[in-house]
């Protein structure tokens, strides 16, 4: 079922022609030994191929890539790109019967029955393949050729490989991550800052990319798909920071984070895409579902007396509170929907709101929200 849908639903280009995908021949495709490598890290980036087999072909430096790559080579890059994308987007979300915004109306359906088609199609630049090619050829930790994009020259399909590139080696191959994360095709990429912001947790004030184009368009569709993923990464990261013994580690996660929550929902609730929003509405649910929760769910972890400033020492534990204090803004978008009339242009989707908010019990959550936080405060003075 999903790859009859990923084949109909989906084009993919190259050199920015479109290029139709037509039924292949009868019998296997010839590769070179070159590309059956390229292939089996592709397979491995789409979680189709074991990591510790991956390992192994990603950190050898193989022969010089070839000058071009077969046209059986093109056609399996492309066909496993363009099912293999498709199947994650269905897989993670795509296939739920839910509620998102279209313009300003809420539709019900899985992904392909609430929007149409022109805006569930993925796209390819050649990035992807000169990349696969660059992995395939080079050792990532020490290479004799460099690769380098600019994010802007993206496209949607793009942002979503080179995530999904960047999660697959984060902990089977933390070196070749280092070297990943500090790209641009990475380091600037939404995607990857919503995935997971301590990835860039640096010295320096974290910079995330711009993220408004997720609100729109192929990207919101991505967006809708990912809600699940989405909420588990972050209840999993708000759980880990309860492990870091390390203040300064605690603090520049906390930053990224914080500033990444920021972002997205000064976005969202500019451009009026609150319900995409949604993960982490269920990530406070889920992490503040406990009554009893205090700060040392999120500081607990902490060894050592910290920094000789105690003003450091605060400014660590309260980025670490990141999350509880953002749920303020997502109050304020209840109490703004409630004064939306009837007649509205944004009542409809104002409404929307009030029911996620209602049924995550979003008032008890901000209240415990608001009890962590002062648990905290009294020490600055």
């Amino acid at each position: 079922m999903e790859a009859e849908l990923a084949t109909e639903r989906i084009s993919v280009i190259d050199a920015d022609e479109p290029v139709m995908l037509v039924p292949e021949p009868p019998g296997p495709r010839v590769v070179s030994r070159f590309e059956f490598n390229l292939l089996r890290i592709l397979k491995f980036i789409l979680g189709q191929f074991p990591a510790e087999q991956a390992t192994g072909l990603i950190q050898t430096r193989h022969a010089p890539a070839p000058h071009c790559l077969s046209r059986n080579c093109v056609q399996l890059v492309k066909d496993h790109l363009s099912k293999g994308l498709v199947q994650y987007l269905v897989r993670s979300g795509g296939w739920r019967r839910d509620r998102f915004l279209n313009g300003q109306k809420p539709v019900e359906g899985r992904v392909w029955e609430r929007l149409p088609l022109q805006i569930r199609q993925l796209t390819f630049s050649r990035h992807p393949l000169t990349f696969l090619i660059w992995l395939t050829a080079e050792r990532p930790t020490d290479p004799k050729e460099t690769w380098e994009l600019s994010p802007g020259e993206l496209t949607a399909g793009d942002e979503l490989f080179f995530a999904m590139a960047l999660d697959a080696i984060r902990s089977p191959m933390p070196d070749v991550f280092q070297v990943f994360s500090g790209k641009p095709a990475f380091r600037q990429n939404p995607l990857c800052w919503l995935f997971s912001p301590a990835d860039f947790a640096r010295a320096e004030q974290p910079e995330p990319p711009v993220l408004a184009g997720y609100f729109k368009g192929t990207r919101a569709t991505i967006l809708e798909c990912l809600q699940p993923v989405l909420h588990q990464r972050w209840v999993r990261a708000e759980r880990s920071k309860g492990q870091i013994a390390d203040w300064r580690t605690l603090r520049q996660y906390g930053e990224a984070e914080s500033i990444t929550l920021a972002r997205f929902l000064a976005e969202a609730g500019l451009i009026g895409r609150t319900d995409l929003a949604r993960f982490i509405l269920k990530t406070a649910a889920t992490i503040l579902g406990n009554a009893e929760l205090t700060p040392a769910f999120w500081t607990g972890g902490l060894q050592g007396s910290g920094p000789p400033r105690l003003a450091d020492r605060l400014e660590a534990q309260r980025a670490a509170l990141a999350l509880p204090r953002h749920i303020e803004t997502l109050q304020n978008w209840d109490r703004r929907a409630r004064t939306v009339r009837h007649f509205d242009d944004e009542y409809a989707s104002s409404q929307l709101w009030l029911a996620e908010w209602e049924a995550a019990k979003g008032d008890e959550l901000a209240a415990r929200a608001r009890r962590v936080i002062d648990l905290l405060e009294p020490l600055r003075t």
